[in-house]
């Protein structure tokens, strides 16, 4: 059976995934990448190095096994399907998968981060791609709900400042933990039970232009001395989780979609999907080992253009 790589260099991981036609991993390779004991980020120039060095070691013994097999490539070449979207990481990934394809005499598909984040959370899943969907994508670097209908991807709300991700991120880097910081967080927020039901902080501006959560980050930074830290992260996870449905909500109203799918690293947040389904929202989440990023989109949608 034929089998299509797929390879992505993301701001947080490098990796290679294969897929056959049926929609099976038959490989999942990743590496994080490394970031120095309180530092909240890589410059591009070091996680493009990072990449340099990770890609080859993961794909060396993926090759070896299933080279003959590979019928075809696909890389994400950039952030987001949208025209001007670029970020230099994206060249590893892109560059690699471009040589691989040539040596090996298959096809080679570009596709963006984003698409491919949609993908893997869509795979065997209930949402019906061929139908309109709104797909959230909430990651270190993202927080956007896009709709996607024809083939075209369309932002329908948007964070107005910094993502989840980086509030989770830089809120769990000043409480010790390492960075990426969101799943410490989420599991400190898992093991508190509150003994009160007001929220001590305010809940997260949202604007016409979506979200603004610097507020927040305002907040934690002057009452992080003042609260344990599964509590602290209880409330925190407690508002994004109020804030992320709010705006869904909001977009489901105004577009007239319903279908809805949940994607990226945040996606993984156990609170997050408890707090959903407590309130009634019968929204579909990726598979958690599938929400971050990771190459197996990438795979997945070159094996559904090459395969067709």
């Amino acid at each position: 059976m034929p089998l299509y790589l797929g390879l992505d260099s993301s701001n947080y991981t490098s990796s290679c995934a294969l897929v056959d036609a049926e929609q099976n991993i038959v490989c999942d390779s990743r590496r994080l990448l490394r970031v120095k004991e309180g530092e909240k980020g890589l410059r591009q120039s070091d996680a493009l190095f990072q990449h340099w060095e990770n890609l080859p070691e993961l794909l060396a013994p993926l090759l070896k096994e299933h080279r003959e097999e590979i019928a075809g490539v696909c890389a994400s070449v950039k952030p987001r399907p949208a025209e001007g979207s670029y970020m230099p990481v994206f060249r590893a990934g892109s560059a690699l998968g471009g040589i691989i394809a040539a040596s090996l005499g298959v096809p080679f598909i570009e596709t963006s981060h984003q698409e491919g984040h949609i993908a893997a959370a869509a795979r065997k899943s209930a949402v019906d791609t061929a139908k309109p969907l709104l797909c959230a994508h909430l990651s270190g670097g993202t927080l956007e709900l896009v709709s996607s209908a024809d083939g075209n991807i369309k932002v329908e709300a948007a964070t107005a400042d910094i993502s989840y991700g980086q509030l989770l991120d830089r809120a769990g880097v000043e409480l010790g933990f390492p960075f990426p910081a969101g799943k410490y967080i989420d599991e400190a927020a898992m093991r508190f039970a509150p003994q009160r039901r007001e929220n001590p902080f305010c809940r997260i501006f949202m604007g016409e232009a979506g979200l603004n959560l610097s507020g927040l980050e305002t907040q934690l930074k002057t009452k992080m001395k003042g609260f344990e830290l599964d509590e602290l992260a209880y409330w925190l996870m407690d508002r994004v989780s109020e804030s992320f449905v709010r705006l869904t909500d909001r977009t489901i109203k105004r577009t007239g979609i319903e279908q809805v799918l949940v994607t990226g690293g945040v996606a993984s947040s156990a609170f997050l999907r408890r707090y959903c389904k407590d309130k009634g929202r019968d929204w579909v989440f990726g598979e958690r080992a599938l929400c971050s990023d990771n190459a197996v989109g990438c795979a997945l949608i070159g094996a559904r253009a090459l395969g067709e």
